[in-house]
């Protein structure tokens, strides 16, 4: 079997993007990008735990 690919580091940069688009829909646009970078830092580290956990078991 292949070993499957971590790419749980590309949650961050796709929030920053869904950020940046709700913000140019909103007239905010530098508001929601920092909203959407501090959620998918956030996101990131919480999945970055549970696969910890996981894997661990």
């Amino acid at each position: 079997m292949t070993k499957k690919k971590n790419n749980i580091i590309l949650v961050i940069p796709a929030f920053l993007i869904i950020g940046a688009a709700v913000g140019l829909q909103t007239k905010g646009v530098i508001k929601q990008t920092l909203i959407g970078l501090i959620v998918g830092i956030v996101i990131y580290f919480f999945l970055k735990y549970r696969n910890k956990k996981i894997n661990s078991n």
